[in-house]
């Protein structure tokens, strides 16, 4: 019926199509690493049955489906518009182990089948109460008997703040109905209130954090969704475990798996929590969301059969399974074999490490990365670049453990077979190859890497990408690089801002940028090991 919430959302997204892009945290090999993690024995994820409730245009689900074509893969979406552009993209792409459908997740029934990986992301704090109790309900009824589930909401307190800020914007956009002269005058009252409130009040804290959304950081999609929704309903999480709970859904844990130890947050926070919140991870991690003011989740469930499992205190056997990656900042010749401590960049952060065992074995990811390494591989490697007989596989093992808790380091159940070094012959991702062949344009070109991440091109990677198939040497990549700049396709130029014209020095030039291209290719995922 006319005016109906199904309605309502639909033509929302019609009018504005979401951009779906991958998302790393909801991942079917990342959802199977954090259920081993935690003591469950998920199902494989080369060959699984994956559902995606709110799929747009599949491109959270597509690239999966391209790297795995064994498994099998559902999509649906409310959003003819977007189902419509998905299933042209499927059909460019020549896929057949992805069915995207046009229907509402209230459609949805045990009929359509049961599903190893189940994955909504981005609807359930978007939809009415009654559809969030429908994504449950398929939830529960749709997913494997060991299967795993992650939906991502909006969550308080975090939003508590924002809700201030979207009700102001949604007042003085009410009588617009174009989306563009909606978001218009939302960003107006944005910048009024940023400009008018007083400064180091509560307000304007709230909207000093929220300038960079505002100011170019994110697409106008993005913010019509994020902040102009009829709906948007953020909770508690111990709500949404609650709720889960009616389902007979337990609740796993979350896809940022760091954010789940209270460690992190220092022995002064951590002891007095543990004795208020015993073994309730939900209250304890509820207590940590008050702490961290956390506005947005991903939360992983399954079956309340699979509950009694459930280990929250990191086993060394299961660590000692998982295959690992870590991204090393600055030079690992720089790492010292010694025992002294020494402060690394690992993933992203800032961290002091000691023992000759530990650097050794974080110096060997990094040379590696992104390519990951089984943990008896890392200890055997530690052992040949040592020149002993024998290490402590435990120090290794507590080296690892340390670094998941803090979210430093990458884990999963299979080997990722991303190139551990630069091959004569690179090779690139096939999907990564196929979607550039469909991307837009040169200067917003993007493909998924082999960690089911967004990445950018430049113009020098755009160029080589279809030419890195295994079957062209690095000095036939330089040489097809000039073919390009005589084709006028880029331009190199001096730093003066004049044009490379001498062919000694284009040649130079082509092959510094190739071998730049290159190295950031395999740093983010794009190449694999040559068959």
């Amino acid at each position: 019926m006319a005016g109906s919430s199904k309605d309502i959302v639909e033509q929302s997204y019609d009018a504005t199509p979401y951009i779906s892009h991958p998302f790393k945290a909801t991942a079917p090999e990342h959802l199977a690493a954090v259920a081993t993690l935690f003591g469950l024995q998920p199902p494989r994820t080369e060959n699984a049955r994956v559902l995606e409730l709110g799929c747009a245009s599949g491109g959270n689900l597509i690239p999966h489906a391209q790297r795995h074509p064994d498994g099998h893969y559902v999509g649906v979406d409310l959003s003819k518009v977007q189902i419509d552009a998905g299933q042209q993209r499927l059909s460019a792409l020549g896929l057949t182990n992805v069915s995207l459908h046009h229907m509402s997740i209230s459609d949805i029934s045990p009929a359509l089948g049961q599903f190893d990986y189940i994955v909504c992301h981005g609807v359930y704090s978007w939809v009415p109460p009654q559809v969030q109790e429908q994504i449950l309900r398929v939830c529960a009824e749709n997913l494997a008997a060991d299967g795993v589930a992650v939906v991502s909401y909006n969550t308080y307190p975090g939003w508590k703040f924002k809700e201030v800020v979207r009700e102001a914007m949604l007042f003085r956009g009410k009588d617009h109905e174009h989306p563009g002269d909606k978001l218009a005058h939302a960003r107006g009252m944005f910048n009024f209130m940023h400009e008018m409130s007083s400064k180091g009040s509560v307000l304007n804290q709230v909207l000093e954090q929220h300038s960079a959304t505002f100011s170019g950081q994110f697409d106008d999609y993005y913010l019509l969704h994020e902040y102009l929704e009829p709906y948007n309903l953020p909770c508690y999480l111990s709500e949404f475990a609650a709720r889960a709970r009616q389902h007979q859904l337990s609740y796993l844990g979350d896809s940022e798996q760091q954010s789940m130890f209270v460690g992190n947050l220092g022995s002064q926070v951590a002891e007095p929590l543990l004795r208020e919140c015993g073994n309730d991870q939900v209250v304890l991690e509820q207590y940590m969301d008050f702490l961290r003011n956390r506005q947005f989740r991903h939360t992983l469930l399954v079956h309340e059969q699979q509950q009694a499992r459930i280990r929250y205190q990191l086993d060394p056997a299961v660590l000692a399974q998982l295959h690992y990656a870590c991204a090393v900042g600055g030079s690992t010749a720089a790492i010292t074999q010694d025992d002294a401590e020494q402060t690394m960049t690992l993933g992203g952060q800032q961290l002091a490490i000691r023992g000759k065992l530990s650097k050794v074995a974080l110096q060997i990811l990094g040379e590696r990365f992104p390519a990951t390494m089984h943990l008896p591989e890392l200890v055997e490697a530690v052992r040949q670049r040592l020149q002993q007989q024998d290490n402590d596989v435990s120090v290794i093992v507590g080296l690892m453990e340390a670094l998941v808790i803090r979210g430093a380091v990458e884990y999963r159940v299979q080997a990722l077979e991303a190139a551990p070094s630069l091959d004569e012959k690179p090779l690139a991702l096939a999907s990564a190859r196929a979607d550039l062949a469909l991307a837009a344009s040169v200067d917003n070109a993007s493909v998924t890497n082999l960690c089911h991440q967004r990445v950018r091109l430049n113009i020098v990677e755009r160029l080589l990408l279809p030419k890195l198939d295994g079957n062209h040497t690095q000095e036939q990549l330089i040489e097809h690089i000039l073919q390009q700049e005589r084709q006028q396709m880029l331009e190199f130029k001096h730093k003066d801002g004049q044009r490379v014209s001498d062919p000694q020095a284009l040649r130079t030039e082509a092959g510094e940028h190739v071998g730049n291209a290159l190295r950031a290719l395999r740093y983010n995922g794009m190449l694999i090991k040559s068959r």
